[in-house]
């Protein structure tokens, strides 16, 4: 934190203390009742609650909830009623003198953003922030607090006192002028954006809606003659969001899914514009991420219309969104369950093929030289083991058990012993070092028969020098013990043919060019 931000916020913080238990507790709680179910200050809400010893009594079951974001999702969001009560008002000076100035810094920034709701509200400029915000603060605190701490706040100008501001509401009697407007919007479909809305009335209405799953408009008188309606489907986004019904990469609900639905709003534009021709597809306009749906200069007789006429669309455009959801939903299944799938060691997935064979089918018998490398039992887990043996993946049996177990049954059984290796083939495989001893080949030989594909490479294994990624093959035991030394024998026989061709034809090529050298000089000479 700067010195001069510090020093700032000792001034709010002094001049907050000036103030009686009583006024603390009316501005507080005012502060608090505005912010509730802004989803953006909740953290900074509920923090508070508990520093200052708030909580949440709810007028419908009594309960005191301790946060208000507790409140919210159990009854707030319900519409239930809920009151903020101070555990100990005597103590809030108290509170406040003992708070550290990081955790005051929480009060002056939930301050800044009651001042941010009220300007987005009355469509005034937001106020200042940073250090310009924390003197603007304390000196709106320095005064006594004794207004609301509105819009207009940071300017200069001097505003008169409105009568609304002489005669302050109960808190009562706001809640229910809030809870009407509430009511009046739901009925016309719309709010009616003006002074007297505030900034609880916007989120009750948002809250109806998301429950709904009703998009929220709003309409903003322009003048005497025109308004502006907008129509915003993020209340619709949180209601899937609430139910749990959107995912990772989820498509989101908007206004351009179709261009059905393109064409239809187009014309509601074009229907209720009183422009000329030319200027009516600047009648409306879309949020470039297309969940806001806005026309402008709309009549303001022509509002009801406008708004029934959408609401005759939503029905269609929500159950296209549900259908665009659905296809993504099940898309998006099949994509994880292909991904948990890919996921799983080869190990698991060649056990779940071997158990779906049809009873009876068995693996490729082996040949009798392939037999099981030293140490065998340490590349090989436990629960690797358990799983070949069909045991419970509780199974307290210990590792040594299970490998003598599963010794006992491959000597036994050579249907078991192919299925094993060919279940656990990679864990089995032989590494370069190993299978140049087992086939007496040197280096550049194991590599030359590599590109020749004729040691099959069943995986590779990585490892890290002078800061990359080296990649080795692994190899197939079965193929690489069932080698017969007349097959290697073969190979490098093959080798030797073909490097004794390559030689002739090198040499054979070196005396033809000789031979026409020779025959040009005779000529020159000639």
């Amino acid at each position: 934190m700067k010195p001069e931000t510090e020093r700032l916020l000792h001034q709010c913080h002094s001049a907050l203390l000036q103030q009686s238990n009583e006024q603390l507790h009316t501005l507080f709680v005012s502060w608090f009742e505005r912010l509730v179910g802004e989803e953006s200050i909740e953290e900074t809400l509920d923090d508070l609650c508990l520093l200052l010893g708030y909580g949440i009594r709810s007028v419908e079951s009594q309960i005191l909830y301790a946060t208000s974001t507790a409140w919210w999702e159990v009854e707030g969001c319900a519409d239930l009623d809920g009151e903020f009560e101070c555990v100990e008002v005597s103590a809030l000076q108290h509170r406040l003198i003992a708070m550290p100035i990081k955790q005051f810094a929480l009060l002056a920034d939930l301050a800044y953003h009651v001042c941010v709701l009220e300007a987005e509200v009355e469509g005034q400029p937001y106020p200042p922030t940073g250090q310009e915000w924390l003197r603007t603060l304390a000196a709106w605190l320095s005064t006594g607090a004794r207004e609301p701490f509105h819009s207009q706040s940071w300017r200069n100008e001097t505003y008169p006192p409105s009568h609304a501001a002489q005669s302050q509401l109960t808190r009562k009697q706001r809640r229910a002028q809030q809870q009407k407007l509430v009511e009046q919007a739901w009925q016309r479909g719309y709010l009616l954006l003006g002074p007297e809305v505030g900034a609880q009335v916007p989120i009750l209405v948002q809250s109806r809606c998301r429950k709904n799953r009703r998009p929220y408009i709003s309409v903003q008188q322009e003048d005497e003659q025109f308004a502006s309606i907008r129509i915003d489907v993020l209340t619709v986004r949180r209601a899937f969001e609430r139910e749990g019904k959107l995912f990772t990469g989820a498509p989101l609900p908007t206004f351009t899914p179709t261009n059905e639905l393109r064409q239809h709003l187009t014309r509601l534009a074009v229907q209720y514009s009183p422009g000329p021709q030319t200027a009516r597809q600047e009648a409306y306009e879309l949020s470039p991420q297309g969940d806001i749906f806005e026309l402008k200069q709309v009549l303001q007789t022509d509002v009801p219309r406008v708004v029934a006429d959408f609401m005759t669309l939503w029905p269609n455009i929500l159950t296209q969104y549900e259908a665009q959801l659905e296809t993504s939903r099940i898309a998006y299944i099949e994509r994880q369950r292909e991904l948990e799938e890919a996921r799983k060691p080869r190990w698991i997935k060649a056990l779940a093929a071997l158990i779906a064979q049809e009873q009876g089918a068995t693996c490729p018998q082996l040949d009798e030289k392939v037999v099981l490398p030293d140490g065998w039992a340490t590349l090989l887990s436990k629960e690797q083991l358990g799983a070949f043996l069909k045991l419970s993946a509780s199974s307290r049996e210990i590792k040594a058990n299970l490998v003598q177990h599963l010794l006992t049954r491959l000597e036994a059984d050579s249907v078991a012993k192919a299925q094993f290796f060919e279940v656990f083939a990679f864990e089995l495989a032989v590494p370069p070092w190993e299978l140049e001893t087992l086939l007496g080949c040197t280096t550049t030989e194991r590599k030359r028969w590599t590109e020749e594909e004729k040691l099959p490479v069943i995986g590779y294994g990585s490892f890290r020098k002078a800061g990359s990624d080296h990649a080795y093959p692994f190899y197939d035991r079965r193929v690489i013990l069932a080698l017969r030394s007349s097959e290697i024998e073969a190979w490098r026989s093959e080798q030797q043919t073909c490097v004794r061709e390559r030689r002739q034809a090198a040499l054979a090529a070196a005396a033809s060019r000789k031979a026409r050298r020779s025959e040009g000089q005779m000529a020159h000479e000639v």
